[in-house]
């Protein structure tokens, strides 16, 4: 490595055409690792886990029209653990179940003052 070497790190990232920031990322992955080669990423993994289907799956059959939000505080009643709207709509999709986008209200009755009656 040219920084073993004793090149600077301005130089090298002139040579490579790359920031000074990107060498001394290198530079300490290398102290830390004793190479650069990049690092295997891992995600995070999801707050429903798979064992906890069937608890979703019997959730979403009790209450198909629920919302997201009416799904989030229902699992956090059945299982202590409170979830974002979107942590619920991945698990849902992820178990193949449906999610409800809005919720549902009867049309109303009233017509509107241009006499269209809503339409």
């Amino acid at each position: 490595m040219a920084w073993q070497n004793g090149k600077r790190q301005a130089w090298i990232a002139e040579t490579f055409q790359i920031s000074v920031s990107s060498i001394k990322r290198y530079i300490s992955r290398f102290r830390q690792t004793g190479s650069v080669a990049p690092t295997i990423q891992q995600r995070e993994q999801p707050l429903i886990k798979a064992e906890q289907a069937p608890a979703v799956q019997a959730m979403v059959d009790e209450c198909p029209d629920a919302t997201l939000d009416e799904y989030c505080e229902d699992w956090e009643k059945r299982t202590g653990q409170r979830v974002s709207d979107s942590t619920m709509s991945r698990a849902l999709m992820r178990f193949d179940r449906p999610r409800k986008k809005r919720q549902s209200a009867p049309p109303s009755a009233m017509r509107r003052s241009d006499g269209t009656g809503g339409k």
